[in-house]
């Protein structure tokens, strides 16, 4: 029989003061209104009519309390291996007219083993099944409920765990389709960044991913079902997906991107990454006027990718690329990939090892959430005019891979893995939590990298050293024709937003040809003439390619597109250029540098 002159109110439950039990250290919080106050309100705010609760390690009984009086659920079943609590969590229940509950004096385990050492400490919400994390006053022989045959016979809909660190493991082969939501109290101290990743990656094999409202630092955390049988559930957040802990075989790797104006590069560049080993593409445009948006609609047809208006257009107009990510993890594209790579149509992603496939990589790479390659920029290699042609073959020359010191820093693109961490897809690299366990970011080398991780405005770093496995071969200018175009179209991403001439004078690099796409070009070409076997494909592609050449006719006698060719071949035509260049250039001081 319990002793107690006091009984204590505290989220609306009465509590028997019992002073052997509620210690000075937890005292405090209780009277005031702090212990369990999250973990109250979050079952209070989880539970239906008709749930059934397992309670694992239930310490004084709030929230199993909470839980069985919530209107509607059905029944509780705490199991607590501390013998001491056991009369107060009854007490709390009978003083609170809890008709519904169960209590057993036992400890959740994933083994079969009959009994286990339970460690006794001063405080109850110390004790535990494990020895090390801090002293212990006695230890006691205590029954073991394996939690497989608990889910079994209770159908828990669902799961409250705060067992002091033996969560790790706790639920791996365990069968737990018939729940709803997991509330675990995670314990890094004891198992560390590592045990926290084991748990939320399994957790999430399982179906069950982080709530949008966890708290990522704090360590009481909510997982909810997504899906049953294929299908989202109605609650559930829809960007949100399931995830493997093993690489699949034959992942599905999705790449977004936004266009404009780009027809005749994007039959090279959709046949390169379908060659590699891409599976999906989702592919923006906004305002085309050279029928880029009416060849990929085609393709769409055919089912080659996804082709949408950016829906920016919808709203103000601006900040295409951001915009339309945002809008990516909406496509059941995005629900069923493995992998996500946003980029640019003028970037190629080049795979420096075995046949040049992107499963390659993933093999060499080994397990990472994000692998940044670092941009390795190709110049114009002399070409003033524009031709059809691939331009992995005709623009081979680029820029050093061993640049100094001061020349180092350069952007990434980046592969990620869709798991948990995963906050936010962006153009140059995803936006992580490092509270769901530790974070694995790798460069083009498959080498660790802490970077990123710690600045999230950062979208590139010093790319020495990092092209060993892969490479983004980036051909931002093209022809000196092409590239006066794209400065004339202005920016695909921001709108109003002008290329500078500053873009050109850092890029335009071609002395070096250390990079070689040799793997991917027979392989892309086969691709790419596949593509062309359907006639329309084929029209559409070369009315791009005539409405390209006609825009450079249509430019050819404009100011500003005179005045940026003049400049180009006055101050930063790093190659030697052609001779009809002698016809364009003006004095050097009649042609001012952007300020940029």
């Amino acid at each position: 029989m319990l002793q107690y002159d006091e009984t204590i109110e505290v989220h609306g439950i009465s509590v028997p003061f019992v002073a052997d039990i509620i210690t000075p250290r937890i005292e405090k919080p209780v009277r005031n209104g702090r212990y369990e106050k999250g973990e109250v309100a979050l079952i209070r705010r989880l539970l239906r009519s008709g749930d059934r609760l397992l309670d694992l390690g239930t310490g004084l009984g709030l929230v199993s309390t909470a839980a069985a009086l919530t209107p509607g659920v059905e029944a509780v079943l705490s199991v607590e291996a501390d013998p001491a609590l056991i009369p107060l969590v009854r007490e709390i229940w009978k003083k609170n007219g809890v008709t519904n509950g169960e209590i057993r004096n036992a400890a959740a385990s994933a083994s079969m083993a009959t009994e286990v050492d339970f460690y006794v400490r001063g405080d109850f919400w110390a004790s535990s099944t494990e020895p090390d994390s801090r002293p212990y006053e006695q230890v006691e022989k205590i029954t073991t409920a394996n939690v497989a045959h608990l889910l079994e016979e209770f159908r828990p809909t669902v799961l409250f765990c705060d067992i002091e660190g033996e969560e790790l493991g706790l639920l791996d082969g365990v069968d737990l389709s018939g729940l709803r939501h997991i509330v675990m109290g995670t314990h890094p101290k004891i198992y560390g960044q590592e045990g926290l990743r084991t748990i939320v990656d399994q957790l999430a094999d399982k179906g069950f991913l982080p709530a949008p409202g966890t708290v990522p630092g704090g360590p009481v955390k909510q997982f909810d079902r997504v899906e049953i049988d294929g299908q989202m559930l109605p609650d559930a957040d829809m960007p949100r997906r399931h995830y493997r802990v093993d690489r699949p075989k034959n992942p599905r790797i999705l790449l977004p991107s936004c266009m404009k104006n780009e027809g005749p590069f994007v039959l090279e560049w959709l046949a390169w990454h379908r060659a590699i080993g891409v599976t999906d593409f989702i592919v923006f445009t906004n305002h085309c006027t050279d029928g880029t948006d009416q060849l990929l609609e085609h393709l769409d047809q055919l089912g080659y990718l996804r082709h949408l208006p950016n829906p920016a257009l919808a709203g103000d107009g601006r900040y295409f690329q951001p915009v339309a990510l945002r809008y990516v993890p909406h496509f059941p594209e995005f629900r069923e990939a493995d992998y996500v790579i946003s980029m640019d149509v003028d970037e190629f992603i080049n795979v420096r090892i075995g046949d040049g496939l992107l499963s390659d990589l993933l093999d060499a790479a080994g397990d990472f959430d994000v692998l940044s390659m670092s941009e390795l920029n190709h110049g114009c290699n002399g070409r003033h005019q524009f031709e059809p042609g691939h331009l992995s073959e005709l623009f081979p020359g680029h820029q050093t891979e061993t640049p100094g010191r001061h020349r180092a820093s350069r952007g990434v693109k980046s592969i990620t893995r869709l798991s948990p961490r995963v906050e936010k897809v962006r153009n140059h690299r995803p936006d992580l939590t490092e509270g769901l366990g530790s974070v694995i970011w790798r460069d083009g080398s498959g080498r660790p990298r802490s970077e990123l991780t710690k600045d999230p405005t950062a979208n590139g770093w010093d790319c020495r050293g990092t092209y060993d496995l892969v490479s983004l071969d980036h051909f931002p200018l093209r022809s000196l024709e092409s590239y006066l175009v794209k400065m004339h179209r202005g920016d695909a991403v921001v709108a109003k937003k002008k290329v500078s001439q500053r873009y050109w004078r850092t890029r335009n690099r071609s002395d070096q040809h250390t990079s070689d796409m040799g793997r991917g070009i027979a392989r892309m070409r086969a691709e790419f003439d596949r593509l062309l076997e359907d006639t329309k494909t084929l029209a559409l592609h070369e009315a791009c390619v005539a409405a390209h050449a006609a825009q450079i006719a249509a430019l050819a006698d404009e100011a500003e597109y005179t005045d940026r060719k003049q400049w180009i071949y006055q101050n930063a035509w790093h190659e030697d250029y052609p001779e009809e260049a002698q016809s364009y250039l003006a004095p050097p001081e009649t042609v001012a540098e952007d300020a940029d």
